[in-house]
């Protein structure tokens, strides 16, 4: 396994990809299609993965359905989400802004709900990290957002939020592989319901679509998955979700390299905001003998 110390930055870079991995899939695919396509893959990869390394499918029935109902929210409703508004002209870095307010609501519920301590060095962190995407993205009130696009988007921040606390607190034992392999099978009964249901699903094979796909499948879901479940393992999970406010810039960035997207000088400075408020909410308390 790698180091702990450089799990957050592959994470980081990982799931900032699936930004711009997923605009390209948009452009060959319906949602909902795609996204079952990848998480067709994905489950059934956890599932040989699983036999190879001998590990038992067998847990109690709580455990399953708890996998399965994060599967829903983490794979099912964020990910739905964020690719359907995608789908319907909402800018891909206004729906990264938007779920990178995820920081905020587990923050403000990881005290009641885990009993986590969230100190005012965590909350200074946190808002300083938010302005510092915000201003990476800006927020330009000439430009047209659809009002669909935000709601769906909340809906995913919603659900992002409510996965992370509901998997620190209920699945954090459950070996990692099988985890992934459970909550594969719930992202694959979500998005085929939702394809049956709302839309008129078609996939086209095209080169952009399959190199996206696959960015998708192995760098995202069989990469950043692991490692975000790895570091919910290893710290709270404010701490950890506080990571999330640096995808926004580092997508920006991707964006500008990948796609020729502008990226000007105050970007640059939101992305150092934004850098700083991340360290300072994720740094390890020193004990009180240390100081």
């Amino acid at each position: 396994m790698p180091n702990i110390s450089i799990l957050p930055f592959l994470f980081i870079l990982l799931w900032s990809s699936a930004f711009i991995s997923g605009k390209a899939i948009m452009a060959d695919a319906t949602p909902f299609a795609a996204l079952l396509f990848r998480f067709c893959v994905v489950t059934f990869g956890f599932g040989v993965v699983c036999l190879l390394v001998r590990q038992s499918f067998q847990l109690n029935v709580r455990k399953i359905m708890d996998a399965i109902f994060i599967g829903i929210l983490f794979h099912g409703i964020y990910l739905g989400g964020v690719f359907w508004s995608m789908s319907h002209h909402m800018p891909a870095g206004s729906a990264a802004l938007i779920v990178s307010l995820q920081p905020v609501l587990t923050a403000l519920l990881a005290g009641p709900l885990l009993a986590e301590h969230v100190s005012m060095r965590q909350w200074t962190g946190t808002a300083l990290g938010f302005l510092g995407a915000a201003m990476v993205l800006g927020v330009d009130v000439g430009t047209v957002i659809p009002v669909s696009g935000v709601i769906v988007c909340l809906f995913s921040l919603a659900a992002i939020t409510g996965g992370t606390l509901y998997q620190k607190r209920h699945g954090s034992d459950v070996p990692v592989l099988m985890s992934n392999f459970y909550q594969g099978i719930g992202g694959v009964s979500f998005h085929l319901c939702l394809m049956l249901l709302i839309e008129d699903p078609y996939i086209h094979l095209t080169t952009n679509f399959i190199i996206g796909m696959s960015w998708q499948i192995l760098a995202v879901s069989a990469g950043a998955w692991l490692i975000l479940l790895i570091l919910l393992k290893q710290g709270t999970a404010s701490k950890t979700t506080a990571l999330f406010f640096l995808v926004p810039p580092t997508a920006a960035i991707m964006g500008y390299i990948v796609l020729a997207e502008p990226l000007t000088a105050f970007d640059i400075s939101g992305l150092c905001l934004a850098s700083f408020g991340v360290f300072i909410a994720t740094r390890p308390q020193r004990p009180p003998a240390a100081r």
